[in-house]
């Protein structure tokens, strides 16, 4: 994590479950650190990143995230160390423990103990990259040493895993296991305590939290009518708000904004939650307005220990948003 920030330039772009290779080109070309791809319930992020690797040279390509529930330890270590072979290095592993509604209703497993199953996660997948053969008896995986552990020969022996965390403990966990901390439409009222469980989890294990790197997806609505701008944003919040419910709506809750969070969920329709969302909830959440409004407003971001800006755009915009968005944000 950098010191005063203001003067990194690092900056990373989320296409969310967009697989368009062109704009991970166009991404690099404009200087790009990393590329993250999401995964949801179709193609799946370790694809769409083999993909891009084949069009690109130097852009890190991150899964923005892939979840600890529906893929063992083996195979995320096994998925992750093929893609960094690949790309000759670039991989990055964004790792998260979604939600129920991923979890139990699509893939069909009980979201139980999430937190020791991220943490078990992250031990096992390092083991596999690094050789690691002596076994492990876990509370979830118990994988003993075999001829597989011999042929499996990554790469590299450590590629970085970032966690998607959100709530004090999980946050806490990241400071304690991870490479780096992936927060997503976190309230900036919130973050400076938030900054204070990561600290104290890198205490925990006696780890400095500047080396934890802080890398936030950053909600960016950019468009020449402001008005445009801020309805697609909230749109974007309003879906976060009404269908991962619990998880987004509890940070910004605890940022002392319960009562626009409760309408939106309580609203009958999705546009009556969008006007349920002020304009100064969005602009906590995201960098919303004009290219001039926002193209220098994420050294904000990185004064408050933001190392890597992920500029992603509001959900379900055409491509030519997106190509904006990477225009006016280009380090």
């Amino acid at each position: 994590m950098s010191a005063g920030g203001a003067e990194n330039d690092r900056i990373g772009a989320l296409f969310a479950l967009r697989d368009d290779p062109s704009l991970v080109v166009r991404a690099e070309e404009l200087g790009y650190e990393s590329a993250w791809a999401a995964e949801g319930q179709g193609k799946t992020a370790f694809g769409k990143l083999e993909r891009w690797a084949v069009h690109t040279d130097e852009i890190g390509l991150a899964t923005g995230i892939v979840n600890v529930f529906s893929r063992t330890p083996a195979t995320l270590a096994a998925a992750a160390a093929t893609l960094d072979d690949h790309s000759d290095g670039r991989a990055i592993l964004g790792l998260g423990v979604a939600h129920p509604g991923v979890v139990e209703t699509f893939h069909g497993v009980p979201f139980e103990r999430p937190l020791a199953r991220m943490d078990e996660y992250i031990e096992l997948v390092r083991r596999y990259l690094r050789g690691d053969a002596d076994g492990f008896d876990g509370e979830f995986f118990t994988p003993e040493r075999t001829s597989f552990w011999d042929a499996f020969e990554p790469l590299r022996e450590e590629i970085p895993i970032y966690n998607g965390a959100l709530g004090p403990a999980n946050v806490r966990l990241t400071g304690q296991f991870a490479d780096g901390w992936l927060p997503n439409l976190y309230p900036r009222p919130q973050f400076e305590e938030a900054m204070e469980w990561l600290a104290t989890g890198a205490e925990r294990a006696g780890r400095d939290v500047d080396d934890v790197d802080v890398a936030m997806y950053v909600l960016t609505s950019v468009h020449e009518d402001e008005a445009v701008a801020r309805e697609q944003a909230a749109r974007h919040v309003a879906y976060y708000l009404r269908d991962v419910p619990g998880y987004y709506g509890r940070a910004a809750e605890h940022a002392g904004l319960g009562d626009e969070v409760e309408a939106a969920r309580q609203a009958p329709t999705m546009d009556a939650a969008i006007d349920e969302l002020s304009d100064e909830f969005l602009d906590l959440v995201g960098l919303v307005g004009t290219p001039d409004d926002v193209r220098g407003r994420l050294d904000e971001l990185r004064a408050m220990g933001v190392d890597l800006p992920v500029v992603r755009a509001p959900s379900g915009v055409d491509r030519d948003w997106v190509e904006r968005m990477l225009e006016v944000f280009a380090p």
